[in-house]
């Protein structure tokens, strides 16, 4: 099976392209991110499907939108040339086929055209790639050898990851001293769970003698609760007792104390008010003084003058600026402009009077400009006769010089005479030979011969007539004339005269030469001819140019018109646009200063009478650069004085205000005091302050008083018996404690006790954990039994694929290692001569000396030679029952330039029954690969073959 073309529609980034692949072997080349591998996975996809929506795998449907798919133009040997085409429908798409006899097919005539392989087989044998080159250094000796015997087995990759997973589910099943695995879990169950069943039958056979604890128990439980009761009671008389003593001590000494007290009222609160207000009296006198002091202290200013006139100045300040700003630009342009000109004015060599004195309208300039191009017209009407006075003096020079080399080659004279009698001397010499073949000739034959020299001279004549030879026809009619003689003489036989046997001895088998020395001379006479011709029509066109006189008329006008305007008639042509610009510049320039020294003017007396509002305003002599800083200097000293005029106008009044109030307050204050003194029935602020404190003691007392009796009232009946201390309810009351100590403590244990055997009688009556348990037991064991029979199954499956590979090795590898071995030595140039399968199932390389080494003992490069020995050899040998092409993606890259030369090599010899397509990055792939056809990624354009 040969791809013969692809045709995109669209897949990933590339779009309408179509690129033939003409050679067996194919490079495809491009950068990083060129779309190398989407062309790959593009060939892969048309023939097996996209992949699923929700796959790993990219499905490179275009971004921008568009149709998605393409087709593959392929030749099979068995089905012959036909199309696959697959866009995008269902999940892997609609596919059809188009054979050579015009019938169609889909999904089942690809499947048959696949040979029944789907995308895994193929990719396992006919495609791969650098990153599983790359993941072989990272294998070990056993994995190695297993992705060697993969790449030489076709199927076996499949057998290989179903025993690899096999072995993976065993060992989450069971594995000797693992704890994790389902099987050892289970076990170790098992075992937790037959102990607790031997706890619960232990427990049983308790259930008669707790019953009966629980019985006693519970009778001395009620005889403690009474006992605690009784004690309880008689700890709280002992306490009441123990409580009321002193209290009623210092009830009776509160009630004496208040009973000494004779004060009957006092005002709430009265001793912070009168703190407040002698407080406020203090502060109201200070203020009063200080205010007075203030209104004392306050000196007499006089309003300042007006300021309206000097606001009115400021306010147009912007206008002052741009005035000035105005007049310093229309100066500095001004000094500028003069500057400009002066510069303009020395670099035109002219005084400004004569400048001016130019007329350089816009008409002047176009009448200049038209002199000009007329003197231009006319040096260059003058230039191109020069020149070709020049060209054809050199033609001359040329010409002689050719006819000088000519004649050099002239023929020799004796040449020259042979030419020129040629022509005669070949009709003598046909005359010769036609009368020698008469005079042979027998009788009988006369008439025939003289026929046959008439038709010949005929053909002769006719063939130089249309080839322009004048020896074939000269020779033409010498034979018909010969005949027509031989008609009209007869002659007997007998010898030739002596004459034309004198012509056929020097002429005769001369032909040839005389011919070339004939046409010899009369090329060289016509070449002679033609240069002779020649070197006349170039002295007649020399004379022609040379007599021809120059017209000057142009160049006299423009001088006189520069007179005219003013301008010296020697100023150079190109020069004279330039110096005609500068010139009209001094006259834009002499204008725009007249203007501006108008403006300048104007400014300067708007400046004056500014100056002179201003110093009105301020009553001194101003200058014009400090004119706003002046006015607002100014304005800003009578703004101070009118505020410091209003600042104190309104102070006086301030304190003027400040002083009634605080006289009106003092007032109101000393009411306030004068009523608290009344209320106490104080003569003075002292007693006043008396009074406040005995009130204040005998709250104190009433307080503490009636503190007293409540506690005695929460404590109840507090009579002590007839003839007790407090020394003797103190031991009274440690010995009920004591006593009720050991009975409560007595109650917990036995309540504790209580609880325990409760518990176990309930969990005896109505526990079926020991049932639950025993059947968690058994479906346990299930399980185990289950899991034991699944591990088995895989266990013998793992060996029959053990086996399986046995068997593979045995029998179908040694056909696929003959030719790997042999691929092997070539890739290695002769290093390695061997590529075997030891007893171990280990690869070994044997190298040309005998030794042996372990695959995964040699380089990353050399492992990469095995593998792809083993894959080439594996796709060979698949050659007539699955024809397909070998796909590779810069699977040499690690080589070095001799092993990549092996390589090479051998899948240029290999190609010649294999259709190869290689992806590659690297821009030295395409000089290593001369003879294969390069196709640039980028543009998808074929190149040509190097």
């Amino acid at each position: 099976m040969k791809i013969e073309k692809l045709i995109i529609y669209g897949f990933g980034r590339h779009e309408n392209r179509t690129i033939d692949l003409t050679d067996q072997m194919a490079l495809f080349y491009g950068p990083n991110e060129a779309g190398k591998t989407t062309m790959q996975q593009f060939i892969i996809q048309i023939l097996f499907g996209f992949p699923a929506r929700n796959g790993t795998q990219l499905r490179y449907e275009p971004k921008d939108g568009g149709k998605h798919g393409g087709q593959l133009h392929i030749s099979d040997p068995q089905y012959g040339r036909l199309v696959i085409e697959r866009i995008k429908g269902k999940s892997a798409g609609d596919v059809t086929i188009w054979f050579e006899d015009g019938r169609r097919g889909a999904e089942a005539e690809l499947k048959q055209l696949l040979r029944n392989y789907d995308r895994a087989s193929f990719e396992a044998v006919f495609s791969f790639s650098i990153h599983e080159l790359q993941g072989l250094e990272g294998l070990s000796e056993t994995e190695l050898s297993r992705t060697l015997l993969a790449s030489g087995t076709t199927g076996i990759d499949a057998v290989t990851r179903l025993e690899g997973q096999l072995e993976k589910e065993m060992a989450q099943l069971f594995k000797k001293g693992g704890r994790t695995p389902a099987m050892n879990r289970l076990a170790d169950e098992l075992r937790s769970i037959e102990g607790e069943l031997k706890e619960y039958r232990e427990r049983t056979e308790l259930y008669g003698p707790s019953i009966e604890r629980l019985r006693e128990i519970e009778r001395r439980l009620l005889t403690s609760e009474s006992e605690e009761a009784q004690i309880d009671q008689e700890l709280k008389k002992l306490g009441k007792w123990q409580q009321a003593s002193p209290l009623l001590a210092d009830k009776k000494r509160l009630t004496e104390q208040i009973q000494a007290l004779e004060l009957v009222q006092f005002p709430a609160d009265g001793k912070r008010q009168m703190d407040r207000l002698m407080d406020k009296l203090s502060e109201t006198k200070a203020d009063v003084d200080h205010a007075v002091n203030q209104q004392n202290s306050l000196p007499a200013v006089e309003a300042g003058e007006p300021v309206s006139i000097l606001e009115n100045l400021l306010n147009r300040e912007s206008d002052w600026h741009q005035l000035r700003l105005q007049l310093e630009q229309q100066r500095q342009e001004h000094t500028e402009l003069s500057e400009d000109c002066e510069i303009t004015l020395s670099l035109l060599g002219l005084s400004k009077q004569q400048a001016l004195a130019v007329e350089v309208s816009l008409s002047n300039e176009e009448q200049m400009l038209g002199k000009l191009k007329d003197v231009d017209v006319e040096e260059e009407d003058q230039r191109f006769r020069l020149r070709n006075l020049q060209e054809e003096k050199n033609k001359l020079a040329q010409t002689e010089h050719e006819l000088t080399s000519f004649l050099a080659g002239e023929p020799p004279g004796k040449e020259r005479l042979a030419a020129e009698q040629w022509p005669a001397i070949s009709a003598e010499l046909a005359e010769a030979k036609a009368a020698s073949k008469f005079q042979q000739a027998s009788s009988g034959n006369g008439p025939l011969i003289n026929y046959m020299m008439i038709v010949l001279g005929l053909i002769l004549a006719a063939y130089g007539f249309i080839q322009t030879s004048a020896v074939l026809m000269v020779l033409g009619a010498a034979a018909i004339g010969v005949g027509i003689w031989l008609f009209l003489k007869t002659q007997k036989p007998g010898e030739l005269s002596a004459e034309y046997e004198a012509v056929l001895n020097e002429y005769a088998g001369k032909e040839s030469e005389y011919e070339a020395v004939a046409k010899k001379v009369a090329e060289f006479d016509r070449h002679l001819d033609h240069l002779m011709a020649q070197r006349d029509a170039i002295k007649k066109k020399i004379v022609s140019y040379s007599t021809a006189e120059p017209d000057y008329s142009a160049k006299v006008a423009y001088r006189h018109y520069l007179s005219q305007i003013g301008l010296q008639p020697e100023v150079s042509r190109t020069m004279i646009l330039e110096l005609f610009g500068k010139i009209r510049k001094v006259h834009h320039v002499h204008s725009r200063l007249k203007r501006i020294e108008d403006e300048i003017r104007v400014l300067e007396e708007r400046q004056k009478e500014w100056l002179e509002k201003a110093e009105a305003a301020c009553g001194k002599e101003l200058a014009a650069g400090e004119l706003m800083p002046a006015l607002r200097s100014e304005l800003a000293h009578r703004k101070q004085q009118q505020a410091e005029w209003l600042k104190i106008k309104e102070k006086q009044a301030g304190v003027e205000q400040e002083i009634s109030r605080l006289t009106v307050y003092r007032e109101q204050l000393e009411k306030e005091q004068q009523n608290l003194l009344e209320y106490a029935q104080a003569e003075n602020v002292p007693a006043f302050y008396h009074a406040a404190d005995a009130w204040e003691r005998k709250q104190q007392l009433e307080r503490e008083l009636a503190l007293i009796d409540g506690q005695l009232q929460s404590i109840g009946d507090n009579e002590l018996p007839d003839g007790w201390q407090l020394a003797d309810v103190e031991l009274a009351m440690e010995r009920c404690q004591i006593q009720l100590a050991k009975l409560k403590a007595e109650r917990h244990e036995l309540l504790a006790e209580q609880a325990d055997k409760q518990q176990l009688t309930r969990l005896l009556l109505s526990d079926t954990s020991y049932e639950e348990k025993q059947q968690e037991f058994e479906g346990k064991k299930a399980e185990f039994t289950e899991l034991a029979q699944q591990w088995s199954i895989n266990k013998a499956v793992v060996e029959a694929i053990n086996q399986t590979m046995e068997e593979l090795k045995e029998k179908k590898l040694p056909a696929v290692l003959n030719n790997a071995q042999l691929y092997f030595d070539r890739l290695t140039n002769g290093a390695y001569k061997g590529l075997a399968m030891n007893m171990d199932g280990y690869f070994e390389a044997e190298r040309q000396d005998g030794t042996y080494f372990r695959i995964a003992e040699l380089s990353q490069a050399t492992k990469e030679q095995a593998y792809l020995a083993l894959r080439l050899s594996l796709a060979i040998s698949m050659k007539n029952s699955h024809p397909f092409p070998i796909i590779m993606d810069d699977a040499f890259v690690h080589f070095d330039r001799s092993r990549l030369q092996q390589m090479i090599n051998l899948v240029t010899e290999l190609q010649k029954e294999h259709q190869f397509i290689y992806f590659t990055c690297h821009e030295g792939m395409q000089q290593a690969w001369p003879n294969a056809q390069i196709i640039k990624v980028a543009n998808t354009e074929r190149s040509v073959h190097s």
